[in-house]
């Protein structure tokens, strides 16, 4: 099987603008990326899988009931909050599955 960067269409730019966008929001969003990071460990806590969408989805519910308006978490950087994520709290690692990414370039 051909890996995509054997067949080059891997767009290196792309991962690294969804990486820094991800990072930006991380940092407009603090209140957020902690309640995301304390599920994720409380996840991991009690050994129980969990996936990077469940947790936008989760922090999107949260964020909604805490009443907070214009709240915006754009799917497309949901390998690079993964990927973060696993970075921070390293505990993470063996409960969340993820793909081959453009974030990981």
């Amino acid at each position: 099987m051909t890996s995509v960067e054997e067949i080059g269409i891997v767009d290196t730019a792309k991962g690294e603008r969804f990486t820094a966008e991800a990072d930006a929001w991380i940092e407009q969003n603090p209140d957020a990326w902690s309640y995301m990071v304390s599920q994720a460990r409380a996840c991991a806590h009690a050994s129980r899988r969990f996936g990077i969408g469940s947790l936008c989805e989760h922090v999107r519910w949260h964020m909604f009931a805490k009443g907070v308006t214009g709240f915006k978490l754009n799917n497309s950087h949901r390998a690079a909050f993964a990927r973060r994520l696993v970075e921070e709290v390293p505990e993470c690692r063996p409960y969340i599955a993820t793909r081959h990414s453009v974030c990981d370039m």
